[in-house]
This record gives structure tokens, sequence and C-alpha cells, in this order.
């Protein structure tokens, strides 16, 4: 594991990580959607914009695993239908 600092919403913190490069990306990207959040809404305290930009990566966590359940049963169709067709 490797010790990083990564920065968010102008506070650092300490990590120790497997993947440097995935957790700076995340880093940034909480950074982001946490400064799009302050832009839309200055006068909210900084938790409430870590509940926010959470809930925002729930979602797209919930679409993603949606859409890749759509995707699994769709290609176990096209198995059944290869597997039925060179019997």
């Amino acid at each position: 594991m490797e010790k990083i600092n990564v920065n968010i919403f102008g506070d650092s913190y300490p990590l120790r990580v497997e993947c440097r490069e995935a957790t700076e990306q995340a880093a940034m990207e909480v950074d982001d959607i946490m400064q799009q959040f302050s832009g839309k809404a200055p006068d909210l305290e900084v938790k409430k914009f870590a509940v926010l930009a959470a809930i925002h990566f729930a979602e797209k966590k919930n679409e993603l695993e949606a859409e890749l359940l759509a995707m699994e049963k769709k290609i176990a169709r096209i198995n059944e239908f290869l597997g039925q067709s060179l019997h």
C-alpha cells in the first residue's frame, strides 16, 4: 500500500491506497461535484455538500449496476440462443 494525500474541497486527506491513480481520480471527481454544488448553493455548510456528493455517486452506482444487470441478462439470452442453435 502507498501513502498519499488527496485534496477535496480545500481539505487534505492522508490515505493508504492500492492504486494511486484511481484514488486521485476519485478524489478529483468528489471535489468537482462538491464545487458544482457549492456554486449552486454557496450558503450550505460543507457537510451538506459532502452528503449531496455521496447521493450523486450512489445514484450513479445504482444506474451502472442496473445497466450491468441488463447486459448480463442479454448475454445469458444470447448464450442460451447460441447453445440451442448448436444442438
